[in-house]
């Protein structure tokens, strides 16, 4: 269970968590391309939160998945403001929080075989490259782009497979590409 809660806490940095005073209305909302992992999203909430979702197509073609809960919203929001409650977490609650964070927010890149991780939340970069060493991951200088998105990298073939078998993906596409550069 704990493992599913850091999971949704990650894969929600992808999304929006929000109060809508006129509705009386808790929510959390993805959009992603791939249907298949927001199923995966969907069946972590179930499992960690007991939470129904739902997911729809939206008339620009990606899909979105809605969540209406006042207690996800709290818990959600206590994570936003403050990324360092993480490390004060068991080592399965931050192993899907990386899970979920690297789905959301990570990349694989063939041309220079590497993983990256960003966001614009300096806090939660600090929170990241933390978890990354306690899980035995060494990552490279972080950089950052003209929209101030911190990136975090990480190269290697025993640093790849040591995330693979650590952390891992739980995206589709993103699982085969690291299969695909570690074949």
């Amino acid at each position: 269970m704990e493992i599913e809660r850091g999971f949704v806490v990650g894969a929600s940095e992808d999304g929006i968590v929000y109060y809508r005073e006129s509705k009386n209305e808790y929510g959390l909302e993805i959009d992603q391309n791939s249907l298949e992992w927001l199923e995966v999203v969907q069946k972590k909430l179930k499992r960690a939160y007991n939470k129904k979702s739902r997911i729809r197509k939206t008339t620009k073609g990606y899909f979105r998945l809605n969540v209406y809960s006042k207690e996800l919203f709290s818990e959600l929001s206590r994570y936003r403001k403050k990324p360092s409650l993480v490390l004060q977490e068991s080592e399965e609650f931050q192993r899907g929080f990386l899970q979920g964070i690297f789905d959301a927010e990570g990349s694989v890149r063939k041309e220079r075989r590497h993983l990256t991780v960003s966001s614009k939340r300096k806090e939660t970069i600090r929170i990241l490259k933390i978890l990354l060493k306690e899980f035995g991951i060494n990552i490279g200088k972080p950089n950052k782009d003209k929209n101030n998105v911190i990136s975090i990298p990480f190269y290697g073939k025993e640093n790849l497979k040591r995330f693979e078998k650590q952390i891992g993906f739980r995206h589709p596409a993103k699982n085969n590409r690291l299969r695909i550069l570690l074949s």
